[in-house]
């Protein structure tokens, strides 16, 4: 069940509130470093007055000038530019880097049932993309992608992984977890966080205690069925979004041999044993996740003798297998987020470029390699250049046909470019 319910903040009144003059009536010199702030004229509370403004979906703390004695961290606030100008409407978290995560631009108004709305709306936008055609795991709410900063929702069969990412979201918790159960059916709803973002959002939930220790569900997509670990999983369990790269990895794969570096549950490695490889191996630092691994191949009674997993670092693996003169005719590399945040921009471009060089070293002239990026930090472009930079300090060439991303259950807005988070480049080295 979901933890108890907490009075979730009202959406601003649809009828303007004057506030008083203390704010409303001069402008502020010294808010956040003496940016000079116009006062608001027939504002909303509660609300928040920005000091500078850079356009898009999360803004950070050091734009925020003033906020209305009655806002508090969690509510939805009505937020105005450095002029008095209504920018939108958006959550409020000052502990949070992203302090203002943005629901409503402009004068568009926010009904108190938006959550309902909107998770509606996401699963009105999925029903013609034919998505459940091949799979009952699907991403039903994609955060920005869907006009839900800080939530995600990943349905696996008949139960729902709610994850939190915001502290507007967890002290919403009830209302999201009402409202997926009614568009999903779902028959369970489990909630979980990531420990850094609770850390960052300042909000506790507890681990995810609805799902027993070592429980799974057990999915199927294209034809092929997997275990999710619903208790100890990477973000919600399992990853929805390489759904069509699987299927179209496994077909080129016939009569191939595959190595599959970060493995994480074999998505990757049991397609390819399925599209008729002559040998896979699987290979991560995850035990669970190879323990998962493990798990699905025997579900789709695949041979040890066709599939092997190996429990070790990815980079040391490439590095013992190029030693060794050992070379693959297909190669995968679907690492974890190496890019963290800006500050980590350069470590985690290196990590790219030294993965990939590996990868490419172990690759057979004119076999096959599908590499991928998960950080949305690095743009297509960066991730190009990199993989170009690589192919040449590694003495290789890369001819490249094509460059693809998520499923079509990952929409992106406009506003939040950011959400083209997953490239990934197939390519033929020669």
């Amino acid at each position: 069940m979901p933890p108890r319910r907490e009075s979730p903040a009202r959406a601003p009144a649809s009828r303007p509130r004057r506030i008083s003059s203390q704010f409303s009536n001069r402008s502020d010199a010294n808010a956040e470093g003496g940016a000079r702030i116009k006062p608001i004229e027939n504002a909303q509370c509660p609300w928040v007055q920005l000091r500078n403004l850079q356009f898009g979906v999360n803004l950070f703390r050091k734009m925020i000038g003033r906020t209305s004695p009655d806002a508090r961290d969690g509510d939805i606030v009505t937020v105005y530019d450095r002029d008095g100008v209504r920018f939108g409407i958006g959550m409020l978290n000052r502990a949070s880097p992203a302090a203002l995560r943005m629901l409503t631009f402009g004068a568009e108004p926010l009904d108190e049932d938006f959550i309902a709305a909107r998770i509606r709306s996401a699963s009105d936008l999925r029903r013609p993309q034919r998505i459940l055609a091949h799979t009952d795991a699907y991403r039903l709410v994609n955060a920005e992608g869907d006009r839900m900063p800080g939530l995600i929702v990943d349905c696996y069969g008949p139960t729902a992984v709610v994850q939190i990412m915001s502290l507007g979201m967890f002290k919403r918790r009830d209302e999201v977890a009402a409202a997926v159960t009614a568009v999903s059916g779902a028959q369970r709803i489990i909630l979980c966080a990531d420990e850094d973002q609770q850390r960052s959002e300042a909000f506790f939930l507890p681990p995810r205690r609805e799902a027993a220790d070592g429980e799974h569900a057990v999915v199927s997509e294209n034809n092929i069925k997997f275990h999710v670990d619903l208790q100890r999983g990477h973000k919600t369990g399992f990853f929805c979004d390489q759904r069509d790269n699987r299927r179209r990895f496994s077909e080129l794969c016939a009569g191939k041999t595959v190595l599959d570096v970060c493995c994480y549950t074999g998505g990757f490695s049991i397609g390819a044993a399925k599209g008729g490889a002559e040998g896979v191996t699987g290979v991560d630092l995850d035990e669970n996740a190879i323990a998962t691994a493990r798990r699905n191949a025997q579900l789709n009674l695949i041979s040890t003798r066709t599939l092997q997993w190996v429990h070790a670092d990815g980079y040391a693996y490439l590095r013992q297998m190029k030693t060794n003169a050992r070379d693959y005719d297909v190669v995968v590399l679907d690492p974890p987020k190496l890019i963290a945040d800006r500050d980590g921009f350069d470590d985690g471009r290196k990590a790219y470029f030294d993965l990939n060089k590996l990868g490419m070293s172990v690759i057979k002239p004119g076999g096959i390699l599908l590499t991928c990026s998960c950080s949305g930090l690095l743009s297509q472009t960066d991730f190009l250049d990199m993989l170009r930079g690589a192919a040449r300090s590694s003495g290789r060439r890369l001819q490249i046909w094509n460059v693809s991303g998520a499923g079509a259950d990952h929409p992106v807005m406009s506003e939040f470019p950011q959400g083209w988070y997953l490239k990934c480049a197939w390519c033929r080295i020669l």
